[in-house]
């Protein structure tokens, strides 16, 4: 016998829970627990089960496939049923990011699927990355360009801490890691970080197996990222397990992370964008919003183009038409327009800042981690393997440096329209005092040629009648008010700027020989019609276009190892009948799996440990069971298969084994078996045959319940057990009744003494409930 040393169990807690509770996560770097139950609600508890927060369902009868911790612990990823994957933040289940693999088409059908999220694996690369702790000169622009500040917090939805949050978050890391979500008929999409999108691969391009459909069950990686173990079911319920090189990632994980920060700093500037644009735009609604209303009131009332003349006229003679000095009097007062004239340009000025301070700033540091980016795709043989492209990269920086110079048009706009704005707020205020007869100060009264001549070109482009043939003659007829709202509008500019003695367009007429076969020096002709909301769209277009994965073929950079049938011809696998787990033990270099199926195999645990070490992929694999003399060693009392229920890694060093009581219908025994004793009773298979079949009639099936001692297991009494989440690195488990609505929670590899005192006591928690 081999006999395990501190694996007692103590349990903290007993709860019963409010909804049925469907799987169950542990957090390997924090005491954190996640749930999901069958309403596909998400909760994280800590280890004494204070509840830390509950997500909602994105929307009604959509439940919880799986989940997957990131390596650092402070975020969860969670695989919806309907193909939605949300990446939660763990301090305030903020969605980081969301990836939607809803449905797969099929060409030969026409048809559409929706598959669900069978699996999520989110793997670490062990060792430290150089890039990732040597400092970079080039890697912070902060050294050349001044840090992008937050916009003003008079508007909401302004930019917040979240954009440094993930620039920290992301700092941090110094490992590789690599998120993998399998969907579809055997799609494996792959993020790195969680963040940056590698590529999607088929099984069928790496295992060279058109058979059809495939249902991934589990995906795992070796330590250095150079084997892939992937199990998956195929149309005819067969199990296959597949070993796949993947020593692309391991030989470029450098290049990996270099892409990836520079993927996720892009990212920030746009989404830093995406929320300053929002910004400005309610700002800009805000302070034209009463008078829109008005001015529009007014435009309905008169033909088209009768805004316009009706105030100039006013301006040149000074007498106003019937129509407009009722309008004037009626709907303007002289203190309401003196005040509203005032808010405007503090509004204007508001504008002007978050363009000079915040667009423009952060339009400069994207520029200059694209222009990094197009550096790392110039290296020979290094970087272009990952799928970048020269030329996208190129097209973005001439995107992005078009939205930079839009902004500089727009501060321009802003320029004039605050100079007009001004004067045409104070020649209508002393309209209306002179209309009410009423007196004002002489300083006041003062109006200069030149800034009449302003407000007749801003009152001559007053009018931009847009009619849409549906449109009735009850609807207000639309107007320019002024020339900035046109840039914040996702259609074509209708008043263009005045570009003619533009230094840079001028140069360029005379030296045209510069824009031919010129990569560098573009002219900004083409996006001289845009608006800056439609240059905007055009950037981030182009920023996607880099990183859009359905471009990119990974899947040619990998090759199958071994591609092994495992058991065959086995019913429909239910997700709530088959159990599986996969750990790689890194000192031995070896992958182990195992898994039973509740409803089919019952009694049987079925076993498999590949050597990649070296690639010689050496195998072994075992049938074993446990048998009633677990819990008696009486000679005379008949032996009984035990009924397992539930089996998950805790280490490389023990399998967690939860199996029935064979005569206590309420109590259940969970057993910590040591993998040592397994890999001792298991034998060795060929991998390269063809006609192999892993688990076939030659391979034994073992009792070790007669090899373990006392000490690995425990009867969980008054618990009938059904699921189990177990992890080493943090020493806990916890145990799901059949109900789905009872949990205890335990506290792993406690010395003997402490056992003894806490195993039979029960906290009065247990009688709560949440």
């Amino acid at each position: 016998m081999i006999k395990i040393h501190h694996c007692g169990m103590r349990q903290m807690e007993e709860k019963h829970v409010a909804n049925q509770v469907d799987l169950m996560v542990w957090n390997n770097r924090l005491d954190l627990l996640a749930l999901s139950n069958f309403k596909g609600e998400v909760q994280v508890h800590r280890l004494h089960w204070q509840k830390v927060w509950n997500l909602p369902p994105p929307k009604e009868n959509v439940t919880v496939d799986a989940m997957a911790w990131r390596p650092d612990g402070k975020a969860l990823a969670i695989g919806y049923s309907h193909g939605t994957v949300c990446i939660v933040d763990i301090e305030d289940k903020e969605i980081i990011d969301k990836y939607d693999f809803s449905y797969e088409t099929s060409e030969e059908f026409y048809t559409a699927k929706n598959y669900g999220i069978p699996c999520i694996t989110w793997a670490v690369k062990a060792g430290t990355l150089e890039s990732a702790v040597e400092y970079n000169l080039y890697d912070d622009p902060a050294i050349f360009l001044p840090k992008p500040p937050s916009p003003s917090n008079t508007y909401k939805n302004q930019v917040t801490e979240d954009i440094s949050k993930n620039f920290k978050e992301n700092q941090d890391q110094t490992q590789l890691s690599m998120l993998m979500i399998a969907y579809g008929s055997g799609n494996i999409y792959m993020s790195v970080f969680g963040r940056y999108p590698y590529g999607t691969v088929h099984l069928s391009q790496i295992t060279k197996d058109d058979c059809g459909e495939y249902k991934i069950l589990d995906i795992n990686l070796s330590d250095d990222f150079s084997v892939m173990q992937v199990l998956y079911s195929d149309t005819n319920n067969n199990i296959h397990l597949s070993l796949v090189n993947t020593s692309i990632l391991s030989a470029y994980a450098e290049e990996l992370f270099v892409v990836a920060t520079r993927h996720s700093q892009i990212v920030n500037m746009v989404t830093n964008l995406d929320k300053t644009m929002i910004s400005i735009t309610e700002a800009w609604e805000h302070i034209l919003l009463e008078m829109d209303t008005k001015m529009a009131y007014y435009a309905s009332s008169v033909p088209d183009g009768g805004v316009s003349a009706d105030l100039l006229e006013l301006l040149m003679l000074g007498v106003p038409s019937d129509e407009l000095e009722v309008f004037l009097l009626n709907e303007l007062t002289a203190k309401g327009l003196k005040k509203f004239g005032n808010s405007v340009e503090l509004s204007y000025s508001t504008i002007q800042k978050l363009v000079l301070k915040q667009l423009n700033i952060v339009g400069q540091s994207l520029t200059y981690y694209l222009a990094e980016l197009r550096g790392l795709t110039r290296i020979p043989d290094r970087y272009k393997v990952l799928g970048l492209e020269e030329k996208l990269v190129t097209e973005a920086i001439k995107a992005s440096c078009a939205f930079l110079n839009k902004c500089l048009e727009l501060q321009q706009v802003i320029d004039v329209s605050m100079r007009n704005y001004k004067a045409f707020f104070r020649w209508l205020f002393l309209v209306i005092v002179r209309l009410l007869d009423e007196q004002t100060s002489s300083d006041f009264v003062k109006i200069t040629q030149q800034e009449l001549t302003h407000i007749a070109d801003f009152l001559y482009n007053f009018d931009n009648v847009q009619v849409d043939n549906n449109d009735t003659a009850e609807k207000p007829v639309k107007f320019n008010l002024e020339r900035l709202g046109q840039y914040l509008q996702d259609q074509e500019l209708t008043i263009l700027p005045d570009d003619e003695d533009n230094p840079w367009h001028k140069y360029l007429r005379e030296n045209s020989c510069l824009l031919k076969d010129n990569d560098t020096i573009f002219s900004m002709m083409d996006f001289r019609r845009f608006s800056l909301v439609q240059q905007q769209n055009y950037l981030k277009l182009a920023v996607g276009k880099i990183f859009d994965v359905r471009t990119k073929d990974v899947g040619k950079y990998f090759t199958v190892l071994y591609n092994l049938k495992c058991h065959q011809n086995v019913n429909k696998i239910a997700r709530n009948n088959f159990r599986i787990s996969q750990i790689f033990d890194a000192s031995e270099d070896r992958f182990m799996m195992a898994f039973t199926d509740t409803e089919i195999i019952k009694e049987e645990i079925y076993f498999v440990s590949v050597n990649v070490k070296e690639r010689l992929c050496n195998a072994t694999c075992c049938k074993y069971s446990f048998s009633s003399c677990l819990l008696c060693d009486d000679d005379e009392t008949p032996e009984r298969n035990l009924y397992i229920l539930d089996l998950q890694f805790y280490s490389s060093e023990y399998l967690s084994v939860l199996v029935k009581h064979p005569s206590v219908d309420d109590s259940t025994i969970f057993i910590q078996v040591p993998l040592k004793i397994v890999l001792e009773n298991s034998i060795e298979f060929n991998m390269k045959s063809k006609s192999l079949l892993v688990f076939n009639e030659k391979v034994p099936k073992k009792n070790i319940s007669p090899l373990l001692d006392s000490s690995v297991y425990k009867v969980l009494e008054k618990m009938d057990g059904f699921r189990i989440a177990v992890s080493g690195s943090r020493k806990v488990a916890v145990v799901l009744s059949n109900s789905n609505r009872k949990v205890r929670v335990f506290e792993m590899e406690i010395n003997e003494d402490e056992e003894d005192e806490t195993l039979d006591t029960t906290p009065l928690s247990q009688t709560s409930r949440t």
